[in-house]
């Protein structure tokens, strides 16, 4: 796959991509978000060798609960097991190849394949292979349930967000996210409690929200929300009050203690506070991606982290959640959860209305995406100040992928 990312970027452009001082850098060309060719190569090379986020242990809130999706177009299934554990397994039958889960189950004991009935424990034990040879119990001539079950896919619950590594060679998924767990350690994220789901697609490559990971667009894409440059930079010297970093599979933005602060008016009694385990000499960062394809939000009341999965070149699934501390979801609460979802999602809470800070983002990309279809999209530019992160992200997908040196 390394020759073939190379070819097909070319040796011209990587170097422009890795140019050491960013404002004379130029990023990936428009291409990588609209050729069905490159979500090829991702799907081959990039998602499988990660980490990757793809739903949310409340999916499966108990045991026997499953849920089908797909991934990189492999059908897979989320199930919660007898111990309570969060499994993936492939879903497909070991028989004749058939998917076996079709669509969201609650307190099932076993999987069942609906075409010949073959029957699997939520552990992804084969339990029954009826009327295999003409006998009920298929006794005469059974088929062998030790290497026929179900096929586990590698995977893990790390702060509610379920992750996958298709092809099992990652670092362990702790390792993988060290520094995002490191950045975080010091609170209680395991005991908060979802409080809001939501969903939608919108039409722009998946790399686009990664790439938002910068404070130099919140003047101009969240008005009403963050109104004045001022709160971003210090406009004598230049320099944000927002550190913008990466580490690893990390990017962070933390604001800089000296950061001018205009606490918001809060509606309803105040909730919960997520709870801390251990002082923090600094402030954590308030907004982060864990890479490849999730974000990672948390605030001083709530973990607010989103997923995103490509559906098309152009098309991108946002799975989103916001949890709470427990109890959060009480009634005397509610104006100040309805208060934080208004300025995530907006009030009426759609996509079209443009009115919180997920689709202004969103529609933003959009916009991004269909200026991709211009030949000007070749030329993209970082600004030194704001947008390191934004080249550290697109050389580190190219690296996934085989682009090393």
């Amino acid at each position: 796959m390394t020759a073939s990312v190379r070819a097909y970027l070319g040796d011209d452009v990587i170097d422009a991509l890795r140019r050491p001082v960013l404002d004379e850098a130029r990023g990936l060309p428009a291409k990588v978000y609209t050729d069905e060719q490159f979500l090829v190569m991702e799907n081959a090379s990039l998602f499988p060798s990660t980490w990757t986020g793809v739903a949310f242990a409340s999916d499966v809130p108990a045991t026997g609960d499953a849920m089908p999706f797909e991934f990189c177009g492999v059908p897979l299934v989320l199930v919660r097991d007898q111990q309570g554990e969060v499994r993936v397994f492939q879903n497909v039958c070991r028989h004749r190849a058939t998917i076996v889960v079709q669509e969201p189950v609650r307190g099932q004991s076993t999987l069942k394949c609906p075409y010949h009935g073959w029957v699997y424990g939520l552990d992804g034990a084969l339990k029954a292979t009826p009327f295999w040879d003409g006998t009920a119990d298929a006794q005469q001539l059974p088929v062998d349930a030790s290497c026929n079950g179900l096929v586990s896919v590698r995977s893990g619950v790390w702060n509610h967000v379920v992750f996958v590594n298709l092809d099992g060679n990652a670092a362990p998924l702790l390792e993988y996210l060290a520094p995002m767990d490191a950045e975080l350690a010091h609170l209680d994220i395991a005991e908060l409690e979802v409080g809001h789901r939501e969903e939608w697609t919108f039409a722009a490559n998946w790399k686009l929200v990664m790439e938002n990971w910068e404070v130099y667009h919140h003047v101009w894409v969240h008005e009403g929300v963050f109104d004045r440059m001022s709160d971003e930079v210090d406009t004598r010297t230049g320099e944000p009050y927002t550190e913008m970093a990466a580490e690893g599979s990390a990017l962070f933005l933390r604001y800089k203690a000296r950061r001018p602060k205009s606490p918001p008016k809060v509606v309803g009694d105040v909730l919960p506070p997520v709870r801390q385990l251990a002082e923090r000499a600094t402030p954590h960062s308030t907004a982060n991606a864990i890479l490849p394809n999730t974000t990672v939000t948390i605030t001083d009341y709530g973990f607010a982290p989103a997923i995103y999965l490509p559906e098309a070149p152009g098309q991108t699934l946002a799975r989103m959640a916001w949890y709470f501390a427990p109890g959060a979801t009480e009634p005397r609460y509610r104006a100040h959860v309805d208060q934080i979802l208004d300025r995530w999602l907006g009030p009426t809470r759609r996509y079209a209305d443009r009115g919180g800070i997920r689709p202004q983002d969103h529609h933003c990309m959009e916009l991004q995406q269909r200026a991709r279809n211009s030949p000007v999209a070749n030329d993209v530019k970082f600004s030194t100040t704001w947008e390191a992160n934004v080249r550290y992200f697109q050389d580190w997908v190219i690296r996934q992928m085989g682009c090393d040196a």
